[in-house]
Protein backbone atom coordinates (compact mmCIF):
# COMPACT_ATOMS: atom_id res chain seq x y z
CA UNK A 1 0.00 0.00 0.00
CA UNK A 2 2.67 2.07 0.63
CA UNK A 3 4.45 2.28 -2.84
CA UNK A 4 0.65 2.99 -4.47
CA UNK A 5 0.60 6.21 -2.13
CA UNK A 6 4.17 7.53 -3.27
CA UNK A 7 3.71 7.14 -7.41
CA UNK A 8 1.13 7.90 -9.91
CA UNK A 9 1.57 5.69 -13.15
CA UNK A 10 -0.70 7.43 -15.74
CA UNK A 11 -0.95 5.90 -19.72
CA UNK A 12 -2.56 8.15 -21.80
CA UNK A 13 -4.44 7.48 -24.60
CA UNK A 14 -5.20 8.47 -27.73
CA UNK A 15 -8.06 10.82 -27.68
CA UNK A 16 -6.59 13.25 -24.61
CA UNK A 17 -4.61 15.26 -27.60
CA UNK A 18 -7.42 17.02 -29.44
CA UNK A 19 -6.13 20.39 -28.60
CA UNK A 20 -2.73 19.53 -29.85
CA UNK A 21 -4.10 19.23 -33.23
CA UNK A 22 -4.27 22.96 -33.03
CA UNK A 23 -0.37 22.71 -33.68
CA UNK A 24 1.13 24.31 -36.78
CA UNK A 25 1.51 20.97 -39.49
CA UNK A 26 4.35 22.38 -40.81
CA UNK A 27 5.97 21.94 -37.17
CA UNK A 28 5.05 18.62 -36.49
CA UNK A 29 6.94 17.51 -39.46
CA UNK A 30 10.19 19.65 -38.98
CA UNK A 31 10.29 17.91 -35.63
CA UNK A 32 9.18 14.12 -36.37
CA UNK A 33 11.92 11.84 -37.43
CA UNK A 34 12.02 7.98 -38.76
CA UNK A 35 11.62 5.14 -35.26
CA UNK A 36 15.33 4.02 -35.19
CA UNK A 37 16.48 0.29 -34.06
CA UNK A 38 16.19 -0.61 -30.25
CA UNK A 39 19.91 -0.48 -28.51
CA UNK A 40 20.44 -2.92 -25.50
CA UNK A 41 18.63 -1.98 -22.32
CA UNK A 42 21.07 0.32 -20.50
CA UNK A 43 22.25 -0.67 -17.09
CA UNK A 44 19.86 0.60 -14.03
CA UNK A 45 21.35 3.08 -12.10
CA UNK A 46 20.21 2.51 -8.69
CA UNK A 47 21.55 5.36 -7.30
CA UNK A 48 23.83 3.88 -4.68
CA UNK A 49 26.93 5.58 -5.18
CA UNK A 50 28.57 5.70 -1.39
CA UNK A 51 31.29 8.61 -1.88
CA UNK A 52 31.11 12.36 -1.26
CA UNK A 53 28.49 14.56 -3.09
CA UNK A 54 30.95 17.48 -3.68
CA UNK A 55 32.81 18.70 -6.57
CA UNK A 56 34.67 21.81 -6.72
CA UNK A 57 33.85 23.60 -10.19
CA UNK A 58 36.56 24.55 -11.48
CA UNK A 59 37.21 28.76 -13.12
CA UNK A 60 36.39 29.41 -15.89
CA UNK A 61 38.62 28.91 -18.73
CA UNK A 62 38.35 31.14 -21.62
CA UNK A 63 41.24 29.85 -23.26
CA UNK A 64 39.60 26.95 -25.06
CA UNK A 65 35.62 27.44 -26.91
CA UNK A 66 33.12 25.74 -25.93
CA UNK A 67 30.94 23.24 -27.70
CA UNK A 68 28.78 26.39 -29.41
CA UNK A 69 29.01 29.70 -28.70
CA UNK A 70 27.16 31.62 -26.19
CA UNK A 71 25.46 33.61 -28.24
CA UNK A 72 23.03 32.56 -31.41
CA UNK A 73 24.54 34.13 -34.33
CA UNK A 74 21.32 33.38 -35.53
CA UNK A 75 19.49 34.89 -32.46
CA UNK A 76 16.38 32.81 -33.62
CA UNK A 77 13.22 32.96 -31.98
CA UNK A 78 10.21 31.84 -33.30
CA UNK A 79 6.74 33.14 -31.72
CA UNK A 80 5.39 33.22 -29.04
CA UNK A 81 8.84 33.45 -28.06
CA UNK A 82 11.53 36.42 -28.18
CA UNK A 83 15.39 36.14 -27.53
CA UNK A 84 17.20 38.17 -24.95
CA UNK A 85 20.98 38.21 -24.38
CA UNK A 86 22.59 39.09 -21.07
CA UNK A 87 26.02 39.56 -19.33
CA UNK A 88 26.93 36.25 -17.20
CA UNK A 89 29.67 36.43 -14.39
CA UNK A 90 30.37 33.23 -14.32
CA UNK A 91 31.80 33.57 -18.26
CA UNK A 92 34.04 37.11 -17.01
CA UNK A 93 30.88 39.37 -18.01
CA UNK A 94 30.32 37.60 -21.48
CA UNK A 95 27.45 37.60 -22.71
CA UNK A 96 24.89 34.77 -23.47
CA UNK A 97 21.18 34.23 -24.64
CA UNK A 98 17.69 32.85 -23.75
CA UNK A 99 14.32 32.80 -25.24
CA UNK A 100 11.68 34.07 -23.34
CA UNK A 101 7.65 33.41 -23.21
CA UNK A 102 5.50 35.78 -21.45
CA UNK A 103 1.95 35.22 -21.61
CA UNK A 104 -1.48 36.84 -22.85
CA UNK A 105 -2.25 39.57 -20.12
CA UNK A 106 1.42 40.53 -19.19
CA UNK A 107 1.72 44.30 -20.81
CA UNK A 108 -1.81 44.77 -19.87
CA UNK A 109 -1.36 48.23 -17.33
CA UNK A 110 -4.24 45.88 -15.51
CA UNK A 111 -1.93 43.48 -14.63
CA UNK A 112 0.85 45.94 -13.78
CA UNK A 113 1.38 44.74 -10.03
CA UNK A 114 0.88 41.20 -11.17
CA UNK A 115 3.56 38.43 -10.71
CA UNK A 116 4.31 35.19 -12.01
CA UNK A 117 5.58 31.73 -11.97
CA UNK A 118 8.57 30.92 -14.40
CA UNK A 119 8.96 27.15 -15.93
CA UNK A 120 12.55 26.71 -16.99
CA UNK A 121 12.66 24.42 -20.16
CA UNK A 122 16.32 22.87 -20.75
CA UNK A 123 16.88 21.57 -24.36
CA UNK A 124 18.12 18.49 -25.50
CA UNK A 125 21.82 17.30 -26.67
CA UNK A 126 22.97 18.66 -30.15
CA UNK A 127 19.19 21.50 -29.98
CA UNK A 128 18.78 24.33 -29.30
CA UNK A 129 16.42 26.89 -27.34
CA UNK A 130 14.37 27.59 -30.11
CA UNK A 131 13.72 23.44 -30.61
CA UNK A 132 11.43 23.87 -26.93
CA UNK A 133 8.80 25.96 -29.12
CA UNK A 134 6.35 22.65 -29.14
CA UNK A 135 6.31 22.88 -25.10
CA UNK A 136 5.68 26.74 -25.73
CA UNK A 137 2.93 26.47 -28.36
CA UNK A 138 1.20 23.88 -26.28
CA UNK A 139 2.20 26.04 -23.10
CA UNK A 140 0.48 29.13 -24.50
CA UNK A 141 -2.67 26.90 -26.07
CA UNK A 142 -3.18 25.72 -22.12
CA UNK A 143 -3.08 29.04 -20.67
CA UNK A 144 -5.23 30.82 -23.43
CA UNK A 145 -7.67 28.06 -22.42
CA UNK A 146 -7.46 28.57 -19.08
CA UNK A 147 -6.00 25.00 -18.22
CA UNK A 148 -2.32 26.49 -16.70
CA UNK A 149 -2.27 29.99 -14.71
CA UNK A 150 -0.39 32.47 -17.02
CA UNK A 151 2.99 31.93 -16.39
CA UNK A 152 6.58 32.97 -17.63
CA UNK A 153 8.81 30.30 -19.69
CA UNK A 154 12.31 30.53 -19.82
CA UNK A 155 14.71 28.59 -22.59
CA UNK A 156 18.04 28.68 -21.67
CA UNK A 157 21.24 28.09 -23.91
CA UNK A 158 22.29 24.76 -23.39
CA UNK A 159 25.26 24.43 -25.41
CA UNK A 160 25.58 21.50 -27.66
CA UNK A 161 26.34 19.02 -24.78
CA UNK A 162 26.45 20.52 -21.53
CA UNK A 163 24.32 18.52 -19.68
CA UNK A 164 23.67 21.64 -17.73
CA UNK A 165 26.87 21.27 -15.56
CA UNK A 166 29.68 22.73 -15.08
CA UNK A 167 32.79 21.02 -16.97
CA UNK A 168 35.94 19.59 -15.75
CA UNK A 169 37.61 22.06 -17.86
CA UNK A 170 36.04 24.94 -16.80
CA UNK A 171 34.92 26.19 -20.71
CA UNK A 172 31.15 25.73 -20.05
CA UNK A 173 30.27 26.23 -16.50
CA UNK A 174 26.61 26.14 -17.15
CA UNK A 175 24.92 25.22 -14.33
CA UNK A 176 26.86 28.48 -12.76
CA UNK A 177 25.86 30.64 -15.72
CA UNK A 178 22.20 29.31 -14.60
CA UNK A 179 21.83 29.42 -11.05
CA UNK A 180 24.27 32.37 -10.60
CA UNK A 181 23.00 34.96 -13.68
CA UNK A 182 20.52 33.91 -15.40
CA UNK A 183 18.11 32.94 -12.65
CA UNK A 184 18.78 36.49 -11.20
CA UNK A 185 18.53 37.86 -14.26
CA UNK A 186 15.41 36.98 -14.82
CA UNK A 187 13.64 38.14 -11.12
CA UNK A 188 15.39 41.35 -11.52
CA UNK A 189 14.25 42.13 -14.73
CA UNK A 190 10.51 40.47 -15.00
CA UNK A 191 7.86 40.30 -12.61
CA UNK A 192 8.47 37.28 -11.10
CA UNK A 193 7.77 35.02 -7.74
CA UNK A 194 10.71 35.22 -7.04
CA UNK A 195 11.24 32.16 -4.98
CA UNK A 196 10.91 28.79 -5.10
CA UNK A 197 7.64 28.62 -4.38
CA UNK A 198 7.42 30.06 -8.25
CA UNK A 199 10.08 28.38 -9.87
CA UNK A 200 9.97 25.26 -12.01
CA UNK A 201 12.11 23.76 -13.92
CA UNK A 202 11.75 21.21 -17.20
CA UNK A 203 13.71 19.45 -19.97
CA UNK A 204 14.09 16.83 -22.63
CA UNK A 205 16.50 14.41 -22.76
CA UNK A 206 19.94 15.72 -21.83
CA UNK A 207 18.06 18.98 -20.49
CA UNK A 208 15.97 16.09 -18.53
CA UNK A 209 19.14 15.03 -16.74
CA UNK A 210 19.81 18.37 -16.15
CA UNK A 211 16.41 19.54 -14.75
CA UNK A 212 16.76 17.03 -12.30
CA UNK A 213 20.25 17.58 -11.49
CA UNK A 214 19.60 21.28 -10.53
CA UNK A 215 16.28 20.52 -9.05
CA UNK A 216 17.80 18.18 -6.75
CA UNK A 217 20.54 19.86 -6.15
CA UNK A 218 18.86 23.13 -5.49
CA UNK A 219 15.49 22.49 -3.83
CA UNK A 220 16.12 25.92 -2.24
CA UNK A 221 15.25 27.35 -5.34
CA UNK A 222 13.51 25.10 -7.19
CA UNK A 223 9.30 23.46 -6.50
CA UNK A 224 9.14 21.14 -9.01
CA UNK A 225 10.58 18.93 -11.51
CA UNK A 226 9.36 17.50 -15.01
CA UNK A 227 11.94 14.95 -16.55
CA UNK A 228 10.96 14.69 -20.07
CA UNK A 229 12.74 11.48 -21.34
CA UNK A 230 15.36 11.75 -19.70
CA UNK A 231 18.86 10.16 -20.20
CA UNK A 232 19.26 8.88 -16.60
CA UNK A 233 23.27 6.87 -17.20
CA UNK A 234 25.53 5.33 -15.18
CA UNK A 235 28.86 7.25 -15.24
CA UNK A 236 30.44 4.32 -17.75
CA UNK A 237 27.86 5.05 -20.43
CA UNK A 238 27.40 8.87 -19.82
CA UNK A 239 28.12 10.09 -23.51
CA UNK A 240 30.62 13.30 -22.08
CA UNK A 241 31.93 11.74 -19.39
CA UNK A 242 35.14 12.75 -20.47
CA UNK A 243 34.64 16.17 -21.60
CA UNK A 244 32.03 16.88 -18.88
CA UNK A 245 33.75 14.84 -16.06
CA UNK A 246 37.33 14.56 -16.39
CA UNK A 247 35.96 10.56 -16.64
CA UNK A 248 35.92 10.06 -13.13
CA UNK A 249 33.53 8.05 -11.39
CA UNK A 250 33.40 10.56 -8.72
CA UNK A 251 32.73 13.25 -10.02
CA UNK A 252 30.19 12.54 -12.13
CA UNK A 253 28.01 10.58 -9.02
CA UNK A 254 28.61 13.75 -7.35
CA UNK A 255 26.22 15.51 -9.80
CA UNK A 256 24.03 12.77 -10.57
CA UNK A 257 20.47 13.46 -10.25
CA UNK A 258 19.62 9.62 -9.43
CA UNK A 259 22.15 9.61 -6.71
CA UNK A 260 21.19 12.79 -5.31
CA UNK A 261 17.70 11.69 -5.01
CA UNK A 262 18.51 9.15 -3.23
CA UNK A 263 20.84 10.37 -0.65
CA UNK A 264 18.26 13.38 -0.15
CA UNK A 265 15.30 11.40 -0.56
CA UNK A 266 13.05 12.26 2.66
CA UNK A 267 14.25 16.38 1.68
CA UNK A 268 12.99 16.16 -1.47
CA UNK A 269 9.85 13.71 -0.56
CA UNK A 270 8.06 17.33 0.82
CA UNK A 271 9.93 19.55 -1.28
CA UNK A 272 9.78 18.98 -4.55
CA UNK A 273 7.25 17.71 -6.96
CA UNK A 274 8.54 15.32 -8.96
CA UNK A 275 6.88 14.06 -12.67
CA UNK A 276 8.43 11.98 -15.47
CA UNK A 277 7.12 11.96 -18.66
CA UNK A 278 8.51 9.45 -21.53
CA UNK A 279 7.15 8.07 -24.71
CA UNK A 280 6.18 4.44 -24.99
CA UNK A 281 8.18 3.82 -28.52
CA UNK A 282 11.31 5.20 -27.05
CA UNK A 283 13.35 2.51 -27.07
CA UNK A 284 16.60 3.54 -29.23
CA UNK A 285 17.40 6.00 -26.91
CA UNK A 286 15.58 4.02 -23.78
CA UNK A 287 14.02 7.05 -22.35
CA UNK A 288 11.33 4.37 -21.52
CA UNK A 289 13.67 1.94 -19.51
CA UNK A 290 15.06 5.19 -18.07
CA UNK A 291 11.45 6.58 -16.70
CA UNK A 292 10.63 2.95 -15.83
CA UNK A 293 13.72 2.11 -13.93
CA UNK A 294 13.52 5.60 -11.87
CA UNK A 295 9.85 5.42 -11.05
CA UNK A 296 10.71 1.74 -9.25
CA UNK A 297 13.78 3.78 -7.81
CA UNK A 298 11.28 6.52 -6.34
CA UNK A 299 8.93 4.47 -4.79
CA UNK A 300 11.81 2.07 -3.72
CA UNK A 301 12.53 5.30 -1.82
CA UNK A 302 9.24 6.84 -0.72
CA UNK A 303 9.45 9.77 -2.43
CA UNK A 304 6.08 10.92 -4.34
CA UNK A 305 6.06 11.57 -7.69
CA UNK A 306 3.77 10.77 -11.01
CA UNK A 307 5.18 8.57 -14.43
CA UNK A 308 3.06 9.15 -17.62
CA UNK A 309 4.04 6.97 -20.61
CA UNK A 310 2.60 8.25 -23.78
CA UNK A 311 1.62 6.24 -27.00
CA UNK A 312 3.00 5.91 -30.14
CA UNK A 313 5.79 8.68 -28.71
CA UNK A 314 9.62 7.85 -29.70
CA UNK A 315 12.41 9.58 -28.42
CA UNK A 316 10.45 13.04 -29.24
CA UNK A 317 9.67 15.95 -27.50
CA UNK A 318 7.48 17.68 -30.04
CA UNK A 319 5.51 14.19 -30.68
CA UNK A 320 4.89 14.53 -26.89
CA UNK A 321 3.83 17.54 -26.45
CA UNK A 322 1.49 17.08 -29.66
CA UNK A 323 0.28 13.90 -28.19
CA UNK A 324 -0.64 15.14 -24.53
CA UNK A 325 -1.67 18.60 -25.61
CA UNK A 326 -2.97 21.17 -22.62
CA UNK A 327 -3.23 18.32 -20.40
CA UNK A 328 0.46 18.26 -20.33
CA UNK A 329 -0.16 21.59 -18.30
CA UNK A 330 -2.65 19.78 -15.74
CA UNK A 331 0.49 19.51 -13.72
CA UNK A 332 1.72 23.27 -13.10
CA UNK A 333 -2.40 23.83 -13.14
CA UNK A 334 -2.44 22.55 -10.07
CA UNK A 335 1.32 23.61 -8.87
CA UNK A 336 0.99 26.76 -8.91
CA UNK A 337 -2.98 27.17 -7.69
CA UNK A 338 -3.97 31.11 -6.84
Amino acid sequence: MAKRRVRLITLILPCVAGAAAALPLAYRVYRRHHPLPPTAPPPENPGDYAGPLTRVAPPYNATKPPSRPWLDPKRAAPAPTSYHAYAASSINGQQTDYLLYLPPGYADPANASRRYPVIYWLHGYGSHPEDGLPFVETLDTAIRAQQCPPVIAVLPNGLHDSWYVNSADGTQPVENVIMNDLIPHIDNTYRTIADRTGRAIEGFSMGGWGAAHLAFKYPDRFCAVTMVSALLYTHDHFPQRQRIFNDSESAYYAEDPVTRAHRDAAKLAGVIKIRLLAGANDIHYRGLDFARNFDKRLTLWNVPHTLTIVPGVDHNDGDLYQRLGVSAFDFYKQLFKP
